[in-house]
């Protein structure tokens, strides 16, 4: 996927190699009771419940890697509206690493990514630089198996969200979507539909 003419880079640490421990000075994100290398703490943000599941669903859009044309358009994807008004991070980014732990069968996917400038929202969070997790059960783990290293170098548009653990943790979980105008373009539709509709 082709990198965006605006898409301009923070620099960062050089890419490690798939199987290296990932190296980044990164968020950790990904499944229930990891602790994030966020500052502070989980207090007054939301659980990530049954919907909240559905909106941040560790999952690449199959489409971001050319693997369907199928799907509803991203204006008419109320998911699309939805996570662009409540993301802490919503941006063009690229995945700089792709490291993998395998123990047996079963292997956990990591992507170090650098979030895009300028962002396309207004970010909630300083960071730019983070690690998606994508365990077996994650959804995205079909695609990651599938793509493997070749996931490093592609763009997504990439939805970035905070919530409180069952222990009181930080977690972050995301969603990326096609790195296209038109998801670009429904995202800053909805940040101003958002914005006429409060209060």
């Amino acid at each position: 996927m082709a990198q965006h003419p605006r898409f301009a880079l923070i620099p960062i640490a050089l890419a490690l190699p798939l199987g290296a421990s990932a190296g980044l000075a990164t968020v950790g994100c990904g499944g229930a009771g990891e602790q994030a290398e966020l500052p502070g703490d989980a207090s007054g943000l939301p659980p990530w419940d049954a919907y909240q599941r559905e909106l941040f669903d560790d999952n690449i859009d199959p489409a971001a890697v050319g693997l369907t044309m199928d799907g509803p358009s991203p204006r008419a994807d109320r998911y699309l509206r939805e996570r662009a008004q409540t993301a802490d991070v919503v941006a063009r980014i690229r995945v700089n690493t792709v490291t993998v732990d395998s123990i047996g069968d079963a292997s956990t996917y990591h992507l170090g990514i650098q979030i895009g400038y300028p962002t396309l929202t207004t970010a909630r969070v300083p960071d730019r630089t983070f690690e998606l997790n994508i365990r077996p059960s994650s959804r995205a783990s079909g695609i990651a198996k599938a793509f493997d290293a070749r996931l490093r170098g592609l763009t997504f548009i990439g939805f970035i969200r905070r919530f409180a653990g069952e222990s009181g943790e930080l977690e972050i979980h995301w969603h990326l979507a096609p790195d296209t105008a038109e998801v670009a373009a429904a995202v800053k539709e909805a940040v101003a539909l958002g914005e006429l509709s409060a209060p």
